[in-house]
């Protein structure tokens, strides 16, 4: 089958959603198909400037935010350009990653299949960038989604919380809904080590987002344990908060596209004792997916589509969005008094991993769903 993928750049950029992207179009490869980039549309200077002018508008009259990605003028604009691009190409299925926007208006006979993490809408007032937005941009947003739903010959997200919301708020038929979930978007081990010493516990925090990820909460929380005499160590990736303590590391930045800083990341994988990531909002964190590649288990909130990857009680724990540190210092003081549990999470951790949680599970769903349209 040959497949059109959509996207901003070249197929085989590594960094694309921090991964995603190629790892997808990896898989597509794998399963035997096609595929070609089909680049997505661009706009205009003066498109822009008339972009900008409408925002601003907007704001002045309503002084509210407005979503500047997704409104129906631009969208027309785009599913006109891209209708004309699309002559160039013989593609059998059209792979529509995330961009809500241009296919909204979209008229074209080729099957589409949409893949996203999240529903726009279930974003709004939860992303910090989704929010402050006008009733009428809301409402517009909404509107252009349903579109590109409805027209999509299947519509792919990665929870059954992103998958329920696409049937429940917007109606679309259940039998064009599926559920796959993500896999790691780096490499792991073939063996674990489940038997980890636990005569000190290192909590990983493993994020860009210092805010939205909690880091406060999960340093306060680790702070409770060690004013309790409890052998404690943070170890901080990817952010560099004003922490100076003798039991938390900043490592303010990893790079795992170069090797060596890879090597890094895995040895923090493999040596700490769990991911955690108390989280204020979130779709489908990777890094949870690759905790579960090397049998890491996961602390973090029951929010957004984090249960996909993470059963409470099961490879970690999830808590209430309210929950303070407190709350969380008391679940992992028993998890710490009860190492033979901590093992059997991070057994279970990559048994999650092994039998849904990777790239070739994705690949081999998501090809029964180009079979069906073939």
């Amino acid at each position: 089958m040959k497949i059109g993928f959509y996207s901003v750049v070249p197929l085989d950029d590594k960094k694309n959603w921090s991964g995603t992207m190629f790892k997808m179009y990896e898989q597509l490869l794998i399963q035997g198909h096609e595929v070609v980039w089909i680049p997505r549309v661009r706009f205009t200077n003066n498109e822009k400037k008339t972009f900008r002018f409408i925002e601003k508008t907007f704001n002045k009259i309503f002084n509210r935010g407005y979503n500047r990605h997704l409104f129906i003028y631009k969208a027309k604009i785009a599913a006109r350009r891209l209708e004309k691009n699309l002559k160039d190409f013989k593609i059998d299925v059209l792979f529509n990653p995330t961009h809500v926007n241009d296919f909204a208006y979209l008229k074209t006979d080729i099957p589409v299949v949409y893949l996203n993490d999240a529903n726009v809408a279930q974003l709004l007032n939860y992303y910090h960038y989704y929010s402050g937005f006008g009733i009428l941009s809301k409402l517009e947003t909404k509107y252009l989604e349903k579109k590109t739903l409805k027209k999509s010959s299947f519509a792919v997200f990665s929870s059954d919380w992103a998958s329920n919301f696409a049937v429940d708020f917007y109606g679309i038929e259940k039998e064009k809904v599926k559920t796959i979930k993500f896999g790691a978007n780096i490499m792991v081990p073939e063996k674990i080590n489940f038997s980890k010493n636990t005569s000190e516990f290192t909590f990983l925090f493993l994020a860009v987002d210092w805010v939205r990820k909690r880091g406060t909460l999960a340093f306060e929380s680790l702070k409770i344990l060690r004013e309790k005499g409890l052998p404690v160590k943070m170890l901080i990736v990817g952010c560099d908060p004003e922490i100076n303590e003798d039991w938390v590391t900043i490592i303010p930045f990893l790079n795992k596209n170069n090797p060596d800083e890879f090597k890094e990341i895995q040895q923090h994988l493999l040596n700490s004792h769990f991911l955690f990531v108390p989280t204020k909002a979130d779709c489908t964190p990777i890094a949870f997916c690759e905790a579960a590649g090397y049998g890491l288990p996961v602390i973090s909130t029951n929010t957004g589509g984090i249960s996909a990857h993470v059963i409470h009680g099961y490879n970690g724990i999830l808590l209430s969005p309210n929950a303070v540190a407190q709350d969380y210092a008391d679940e992992m003081e028993k998890l710490m008094n009860a190492p033979e549990k901590v093992k059997e999470y991070s057994e279970n951790a990559r048994k999650l991993y092994d039998q849904e949680l990777n790239w070739e599970n994705w690949g081999n769903e998501f090809s029964k769903i180009l079979k069906k349209l073939g």
